[in-house]
Order: structure tokens, then C-alpha cells, then sequence
């Protein structure tokens, strides 16, 4: 039984494109999505219409997509998120198919699998959708949950912790990774305990390239897309 993690795709559709064949490539039984179509990138449209169609794929909502469905009807949130993060959001909001506006409400804060006795939240189990767990922190509190596994995304750091029995898993992020420049998910291996992290190269000036071309006043977001190893 193998499991394909990722998150934090951010409206990338080149990192995407590329690590979704690497996905499908690895022949897993299903797929978790940790959160975080919107934001940032330009391409969330086109991802949604992409992840829609995957039968065996489980999701959990990211803040950036909370933050995007709360735009559709707040103008002044709308404008703010705006100035902080870009024009992306605005957009998708202009171009986005009512169908996929039901995929991202249908997205749930958090997602247990019985079967696999799985916990999945983007930020953390005591705050879905905001809360920040690095690999440096100290992870105690987890142990008291009652998963074997918690996946988080969030942060656009891989992670792999083990607190007593549990083991807390972060894929990193496929759009926008922040310790390298190449995109990131991880596979679980059930039966054997076995967690392998993956990178997928692909070409980052071509969103940078785009994010230049849109004029966008924050400069981070096509830095960061250009992060060497760290």
C-alpha cells in the first residue's frame, strides 16, 4: 500500500504538471493533498480541473484556499490579500468555473483515514488551517494524538518526525518550495514503515517569467522560486 503526499501547489502549474506525472508515475493506491491550491501562482484553475478527476485523491483545505472563498463576497479582504501576496487571486476570481468553486468549499479542514489510521491537516491538529509546524520544533503534544501518521503541509518544508509510535509527515511544497528550487512531495509505504521524499526539477523561469510579466510589486515571489539548497 503506497501513499502519495503533497501540498502547497499554489497555482504552479509548471512544478505541477511535472511532479503530478511523477505522482502518477509512482503507481500509488491513493493520494493526499495537504492544501493550498490558491495563492501566490497564476495556474489554480487549471489545477483544480486536474485534481477533480482523480478518484483515489484525498484533500484538506490550505488558508490561502479558506482566504480565496472568503474574496468572492469581501471586497476590502480581496484588495488586501492583493498587496500582500499578488494578483493571482484576483484572477482566479475573475476566471473560475462555478464547478470549481463547489471543489474548493467541498474541501474539509481535516480529513482522518480510518483505514489507515491517518490524520490530515494543512496548518495542525489544533489549528487547521494557520498554525505552523516546523521540522526544528519541538513536537511532544503530537504524541498524545491517536493516528500512527499526521500530515501537515503549511510551512513548504519536508518533515518526517517520529514522537513515540506517531510519525508526523510534511511533503514540502510542489509551487512554491522554501529550502530548495525544485518541487517536492513524499511517499508513505504502509507496510513497510517507509517514508521517501522526492524532488522534481523543472524549469522556474518559467513562472518567473510570468510573475515579472504581471508587474507584481513583491519581488519575493519570483525570489523565492529561485532558492538554492539550504
Amino acid at each position: 500500500m503506497k501513499i502519495g503526499i503533497f501540498g502547497d501547489v499554489h497555482g504552479n502549474i509548471y512544478a505541477f504538471e511535472k511532479a503530478w506525472r511523477s505522482l502518477i508515475a509512482e503507481t500509488c493506491d491513493l493520494y493526499c493533498f495537504v492544501g493550498d491550491i490558491c495563492g501566490y501562482y497564476y495556474y489554480q484553475n487549471e489545477i483544480i480541473d486536474i485534481l477533480k478527476n482523480e478518484k483515489n485523491l484525498y484533500c484538506v483545505a490550505g488558508n490561502h484556499d479558506d482566504i480565496f472563498l472568503k474574496m468572492l463576497d469581501d471586497p476590502k479582504l480581496e484588495k488586501e490579500y492583493s498587496e500582500a501576496y499578488g494578483n493571482s487571486s484576483r484572477l482566479l476570481k475573475k476566471y473560475i468555473t462555478e464547478e470549481n468553486i463547489s471543489f474548493l468549499r467541498a474541501l474539509p479542514k481535516v480529513n482522518v483515514l480510518d483505514d489507515f489510521n491517518i490524520g490530515m491537516f494543512h496548518g495542525s491538529p489544533w489549528n487547521y488551517l494557520e498554525e505552523y509546524v516546523y521540522p526544528q520544533d519541538c513536537l511532544d503534544r503530537f504524541s498524545r494524538l491517536p493516528y500512527r501518521f499526521v500530515i501537515l503541509g503549511h510551512t513548504h518544508y519536508p518533515m518526517d518526525r517520529k514522537i513515540g509510535r506517531l510519525r508526523i509527515i510534511n511533503p514540502g511544497s510542489i509551487g512554491q518550495p522554501r529550502d530548495y528550487n525544485s518541487a517536492s512531495y513524499a511517499i508513505i509505504d504502509i507496510d513497510s514503515d517507509l517514508v521517501e521524499f522526492k524532488r522534481v526539477q523543472y524549469d522556474n523561469m518559467l513562472m518567473v517569467r510570468d510573475v515579472m510579466k504581471r508587474r507584481e510589486k513583491n519581488s519575493y515571489l519570483y525570489k523565492i522560486l529561485q532558492r538554492k539548497e539550504r
